[in-house]
């Protein structure tokens, strides 16, 4: 083999690996909870549209599907799971968590 070969063969692996330990995604991680008040969401919270669940280890039960969260402070809700990434907006006023999904607000509270 010759060295221009082999250095390609090296270039070529440390791409490879270099794009497996960067492209995970947030369900591959545990605790992705972020901001300064996402503590204070943990729990269920309902609305007429239906409940949420929002746990501690930092996953969330929304619309069917199990995510990973975080709440960003300029009001960014993320949830993100193998393949599946989206950013919902939030509001949090008086014991409301108003989100606002498709143009629609939805608003949860706890019981």
């Amino acid at each position: 083999m010759t060295f221009l070969k082999l250095c390609r063969l090296l270039f070529i692996t440390m791409l490879a690996l270099a794009s497996l330990a960067g492209s995970g995604y947030a369900a591959d991680r545990t605790g992705m909870v972020a901001g300064k008040h996402a503590k204070s969401f943990v729990g269920t919270w309902y609305s007429p549209e239906g409940a949420i669940t929002f746990k501690a280890d930092g996953t969330v039960n929304y619309e069917g599907q199990r995510y990973f969260y975080a709440f960003s402070n300029g009001g960014l809700l993320q949830l993100s799971r193998k393949g599946s990434n989206r950013g919902i907006p939030y509001q949090y006023s008086g014991g409301k968590l108003t989100l606002t999904v498709k143009g629609q607000s939805r608003v949860y509270t706890r019981r």
